[in-house]
C-alpha cells in the first residue's frame, strides 16, 4: 500500500500513480519457485490531494478506481486499486456530515482553521488528533515541563512495578515515595511557577482537568482554581 498527501497539482499525476504501483508490484513478486505462478499481492494507492484531479468533474471528491470491464462495468481485477480524496471538491457543511468518511474529509479540508474539535465529530475517533495538535503547538519551555512530568510519572510507575515483581511491600512504599519526591525536588525549586502557568495554559486549551493534574503532578483542586 502506498499513501501520499499531495499539496500541489502536477502534470501526468495519474501516470505517476500507475508507475509507482507497477514498481511496487514488481518488488513484491515472490522470487524463485514461488514466483512461477504469477500470483501477485494486493496493491493499493491512497492519495489525499489538495488540488482538483479532474476539472471536468467539479463535484467529485472521492475516487475509488479499479480495473474494470468497459462493456459490463464489472471489476476485472480486484487486487489493484486507487482511492483518492480530492479536498477542494469537498464542500459539505457541518449539518450535512453524517458518515465517518465525511468527518475525515472535513478534518483534512479545515484542519488549519480549527482551534478546537467541532462538536459533531466523534471524540473517541478524532479526539486524539486534536490532543496531538495541542502538544505540537507547545512552547519550548512548556514542552520541557510536559516531558519532565511524563518522565517523573514513568519513573515512579517503574519503581512501583519492580517492587511488586519482587514481592516487597516495603519496597513498593519506599519506591513510590522516592520517585515522587525526586520529581518534586527537581521541579519545585526552579519551575513551580512555570508549571502552574503551563497548567493554566493547557486548561484554557480544553485539556481535561484530571489529565492535566496527573501529567504535571498537581491536584485536581489546584488545577480547578487556576484562572
Amino acid at each position: 500500500m502506498k499513501i501520499e498527501m499531495q499539496q500541489l497539482s502536477q502534470e501526468f499525476f495519474k501516470d505517476r500513480t500507475v508507475y509507482y504501483t507497477s514498481r511496487m508490484i514488481n518488488k513484491l513478486v515472490p522470487r524463485g519457485h514461488k514466483g512461477n505462478t504469477y500470483e501477485l499481492p494486493e496493491v493499493y494507492f491512497i492519495g489525499i490531494l489538495n488540488f482538483v484531479l479532474d476539472r471536468s468533474v467539479s463535484g467529485q471528491y472521492y475516487y475509488d478506481v479499479a480495473l474494470c470491464d468497459k462493456v459490463y462495468g464489472s471489476v476485472f481485477y480486484e487486487k489493484l486499486g486507487y482511492k483518492m480524496l480530492v479536498l477542494p471538491n469537498f464542500n459539505k457543511k457541518q449539518a450535512d456530515i453524517k458518515s465517518y468518511i465525511d468527518m475525515w474529509l472535513y478534518i483534512f479540508r479545515h484542519m488549519e482553521e480549527l482551534d478546537e474539535m467541532p462538536k459533531f465529530l466523534d471524540n473517541r475517533v478524532f479526539g486524539l488528533i486534536f490532543d496531538i495538535g495541542k502538544i505540537a503547538s507547545l512552547t519550548e519551555l512548556e514542552m520541557k515541563l510536559y516531558e519532565s512530568s511524563l518522565k517523573n510519572k514513568r519513573d515512579a510507575e517503574s519503581v512501583r512495578l519492580t517492587a511488586i515483581k519482587e514481592g516487597r511491600q516495603e519496597g513498593i512504599e519506599q519506591g513510590l515515595e522516592q520517585g515522587i519526591k525526586k520529581g518534586r525536588l527537581e521541579e519545585r525549586a526552579k519551575a513551580e511557577t512555570e508549571k502552574l502557568k503551563y497548567a493554566l495554559n493547557l486548561k484554557k486549551r480544553g485539556l481535561p482537568v484530571q489529565d492535566i493534574a496527573e501529567d504535571l503532578g498537581l491536584t485536581v483542586e489546584q488545577v480547578e482554581k487556576l484562572k
